[in-house]
């Protein structure tokens, strides 16, 4: 009895130290808190919660809203990209968020504050 509960316990503490991530198609992240801190800044760009763009009790099960923020972190990279493109490798810069268009809002602000 006791084998099988450290057997278990094993399994669920390697489950959640594991930097290992389902279903990750656009980000090149590695560990577990690098995620949360990406997460979390795409999560006050838009003023959304992780519910969001994620089924809370399967993260990996994709969505609507996730497909759209691929292609919107494939966009803020490639414009980055292209901001930086003269520079060298020590100069580089992001430059453009989902802040830049977002500003707090799940859909973009197109009018200028009055």
């Amino acid at each position: 009895m006791v084998l099988i509960r450290l057997t278990i316990l094993i399994f669920f503490i390697s489950v959640i130290i594991s930097d290992d991530f389902t279903n990750v198609r656009v980000l090149d992240i590695k560990s577990r808190s690098e995620m949360k801190r990406y997460m979390k800044s795409i999560s006050k760009d838009l003023g959304v919660k992780c519910s969001y763009c994620h089924d809370m009790d399967d993260k990996s099960l994709d969505n609507e809203h996730k497909e759209i923020a691929r292609e919107m972190i494939i966009l803020t990279r490639q414009i980055n990209n292209l901001l930086n493109m003269d520079k060298d490798s020590t100069d580089i810069k992001t430059v453009i968020t989902c802040w830049t268009c977002h500003k707090g809002d799940a859909h973009i602000q197109t009018e200028r504050p009055k």
